[in-house]
């Protein structure tokens, strides 16, 4: 399954344990692809400078933990709205699920098949139930 993961969910799973770190820790293990872009990196990479500093293994955990992620395209429009550029990037690879904690995104109906999920959902979609 192809499952992009907005740059919130990539943060609580590299600076807080718990549910989106055993999400992705579930989709490297379970084979599935897992989808991110140069837009992700750099958000990521910003905040966990400006809000995580105090975590100073955070960003070298994240470059590592990203680089095993398939890159996909950015795409540019709308400027003013990140969001909607990476659901719609997301879109254009292909993803499945689109994951993110975003209360604004999780209300969204992207075209093409894409489900916005939050990390909760995502993890039943994922996870083999017992």
């Amino acid at each position: 399954m192809k499952v992009f993961l907005d740059t919130n969910v990539w943060l609580s799973a590299i600076v807080f344990p718990g549910l989106c770190a055993e999400l992705l820790l579930a989709l490297h293990e379970g084979g599935h692809d897992v989808l991110t872009s140069e837009l992700v990196r750099r958000e990521t990479h910003e905040v966990l400078q400006r809000k995580f500093a105090r975590h100073a293994q955070a960003v070298l955990r994240f470059d590592l933990l990203w680089a095993r992620a398939t890159g996909v395209t950015d795409v540019d429009e709308p400027a003013d709205d990140a969001d909607a550029r990476l659901v719609a990037a997301a879109e254009q690879a292909g993803a499945e699920l689109f994951v993110t904690g975003d209360q604004r995104v999780l209300g969204w109906d992207p075209r093409g098949g894409m489900r916005v999920v939050g990390p909760r959902e995502a993890w039943g979609v994922v996870t083999p139930r017992l």
